[in-house]
């Protein structure tokens, strides 16, 4: 059975893996999306199989080789900031989020993003590429099923080029923008002069939504409102808290909207810190965090600041950016030969 080539981009977040897979087929091109949380285990014991969610995985790729455990925010080994993102749990993330997007088989050419100290330095980025996406046949087992694939061609992106790439036309030559990704753990911010990426003026902090969410659950918790980690995110999305008692609901929004606004605050100083024209800028705001937040943010920031339509949009913008980068340098080069 001949199988498409497919393009497969990975955002191996911190807090999310997101995967972008773009195959075209008979009736044109299809656009898939995927993610699980970057967190995994070693083998299958100390009750993991009680988690909702948790898959098996191994692979004969240089590095992971043994089964693990992943897809639950659960297990105990997380990308959090002791992890660099050159690690195995990304390694593995990456892996395993191909391998269950394509079929037994298939050929896939594969783009990730990198941070951009590491872009930056092109020695660096290649033997980024390699440790996280070898080439060649990858042979896995996936939940006891097993599957092969050929990793092709592979490219590695600076994480601001996937939100660039997805939205051309709001970095032409002759604008000057900003690109804010507030993720799950850190906020990325780089600037676009004259519509080109400009990588020695991007700048990392530690504002990502589990600091806010950790934040508005404290104050919640202080006034005796008890949630769980995925209410508090619908939470902020709704703007308050479902409460049988009203008047704790009504309080609940208080404390929710001050969180925000100082959460917000501490965005624009960071803004003011690392760009003193700033306030000229044009803002694209991505980043599923961004999505929470953009009530403030808008407030805030006005006309200047630009949104995905939506949470899920705002989360996978950085992926469909780069599956998009990788089928045209594709294209480029099939014209150039």
């Amino acid at each position: 059975m001949t199988r498409n080539t497919l393009l497969a981009a990975i955002d191996c977040g911190k807090s999310d893996t997101k995967i972008c897979v773009l195959e075209k087929g008979i009736t044109g091109e299809t656009l898939r999306r995927d993610s699980f949380p970057t967190a995994m285990g070693i083998g299958t014991n100390g009750g993991t199989d009680l988690l909702t969610g948790v898959h098996t995985f191994s692979s004969n790729a240089t590095g992971i080789g043994m089964e693990y455990t992943i897809g639950s925010g659960e297990l105990p080994v997380k990308a959090d900031d002791s992890f660099s993102k050159n690690s195995k749990v990304n390694k593995v993330c990456t892996l395993y989020g191909i391998a269950r997007n394509v079929s037994d088989g298939d050929t896939v050419n594969v783009v990730i993003g990198c941070p951009l100290t590491i872009f930056m330095n092109v020695e660096e980025r290649d033997e980024y590429c390699k440790s996280i996406v070898p080439k060649g046949l990858i042979a896995c087992v996936v939940d006891g099923k097993r599957i092969s694939f050929t990793i092709d061609k592979r490219l590695v992106c600076a994480e601001a080029i996937g939100y660039k790439d997805r939205h051309p036309e709001c970095f032409r030559p002759g604008m000057d923008a900003a690109i804010i990704d507030i993720g799950g753990l850190n906020m990325n911010m780089t600037s676009v002069h004259d519509g080109i990426v400009v990588i020695e003026d991007a700048h990392t902090n530690k504002l990502g939504g589990r600091r806010l969410i950790a934040d508005v659950q404290k104050r919640l918790q202080d006034h005796e409102i008890e949630v769980s980690d995925q209410q508090v995110i619908d939470a902020i999305r709704r703007g308050y808290v479902k409460q049988h008692d009203e008047e704790k609901q009504k309080y609940s929004k208080a404390v929710i909207d001050d969180a925000v606004r100082i959460f917000v605050d501490d965005i624009e100083s960071a803004l003011k810190k690392n760009w003193k024209n700033y306030d000229t800028l044009e803002l694209h705001f991505t980043g599923g965090t961004s999505y929470l937040i953009r009530e403030e943010l808008e407030s805030r920031f006005g006309k200047f600041a630009n949104f995905e339509k939506s949470y899920e949009d705002a989360r996978f913008a950085n992926a469909e950016g780069f599956v998009k980068h990788l089928a045209g340098k594709i294209a480029r080069d099939a014209a150039s030969r």
